[in-house]
């Protein structure tokens, strides 16, 4: 399961052992550890999939998720997971709201990530 993903996280950790994760599925990833990191980064990565952490700062998971919706063109289309360790509604609802893709909870879960993988991946491969 080939594709680029930009993953976005304040914890160097967190970032560290998803990179494995991922690149253990065959993905290419690049990583940002805030919101405006990545938002600057869209143009470089060109990410066939996001996954972005909700608390950061100084920007956000959901302003962030704000930003690339509103984004020209290319990436306002771009599968954007939302990642937390909060799985209550409203914060899931909050996500579905701004215009995420899916949702994972953390600590992320090997067959999880390859289910949403599977699932965005495949779909932007086959357009």
């Amino acid at each position: 399961m080939k594709g680029r993903v930009l993953l976005v996280d304040d914890d160097k950790i967190i970032r560290i052992k998803a990179t494995r994760m991922l690149e253990e599925c065959g993905c290419d990833v690049a990583t940002a550890e805030n919101g405006w990191d990545a938002v600057t980064q869209l143009d470089d990565v060109k990410p066939n999939l996001i996954l972005l952490d909700i608390t950061m700062e100084p920007l956000d998971g959901f302003k962030t998720l704000t930003l690339i919706r509103a984004s020209r063109g290319e990436f306002k289309d771009v599968p954007v997971v939302m990642l937390s360790s909060h799985d209550d509604v409203f914060t899931m609802g909050k996500s579905k709201d701004r215009g995420c893709s899916a949702y994972l909870e953390k600590p992320l879960e090997m067959e999880a990530l390859r289910q949403i993988l599977g699932e965005f991946l495949a779909v932007r491969e086959a357009s």
